[in-house]
């Protein structure tokens, strides 16, 4: 989950574009990785996430018990080819397309959660950024990330990796990561779990209307 989180934001600032810089225009930089690690707000959503991700999981497990050990008890209860096996193989098979609709549904309230929490992490930057920029008479602000120290597994992923750094080089003294890093974590405030739409506890999924019993 670390992994996405930070992955979307370096993409999201691999959009950024500079314009042509003239002779006086001031520049700085800022590492969005960074930014994103040490930003509690982060954090915070990693761990909601993580958490909601067991929690389903563990519903999930247990609605796959519950259809195992109602199949073994079909087979060491009943005769195949009986009206009550018949019944009972129905009422299992609407076990099975309720977890297949939970993990359906649920698995995409979580993808659409995540991509709204790192929207919410990208603006928060952006608007820290822009403040900090202003207050230092800066006109352009590069998203400048270090390569990781571990290599990448395959030459596709080195490729992508090297072709997301859209600054070679800079001055330290016009780096204002750990400005932004302090402005973001000076405003942020901490919502319950139950605030963020993307972790609230699942509802119980509808059971499927059931067949009328000939």
């Amino acid at each position: 989950m670390k992994l996405r989180i930070r992955l979307g934001l370096a993409v999201m600032a691999a959009a950024w574009v500079a314009s042509p810089l003239c002779a006086d225009t001031k520049v700085g930089v800022v590492n969005v990785a960074a930014v994103s690690e040490k930003y509690q707000k982060t954090r915070d959503l990693e761990t909601q996430f993580d958490a909601l991700r067991k929690s389903l999981g563990q519903q999930r497990d247990a609605m796959k018990e519950k259809i195992d050990r109602a199949n073994r008890a079909l087979q060491e209860e009943l005769k195949p080819g009986t009206e009550e096996f018949r019944l009972r193989r129905k009422d299992i098979a609407l076990m099975e397309a309720e977890l297949q609709w939970f993990v359906e549904t649920e698995g995409q309230k979580v993808e659409k959660g995540l991509g709204e929490s790192l929207r919410s992490i990208f603006d928060d930057i952006q608007v820290c950024v822009k403040e900090l920029a202003q207050e230092q008479g800066l006109q352009i602000v590069l998203a400048a990330d270090n390569l990781p120290a571990e290599s990448p597994d395959t030459p596709n992923q080195a490729r992508q990796t090297i072709l997301l750094q859209k600054v070679l080089y800079w001055k330290p003294d016009v780096d204002i990561t750990e400005g932004v890093i302090a402005k973001l974590n000076q405003r942020y405030k901490p919502s319950t779990p139950a605030a963020a739409g993307a972790t609230d506890k699942p509802k119980a999924a509808p059971k499927p209307a059931e067949a009328k019993k000939p």
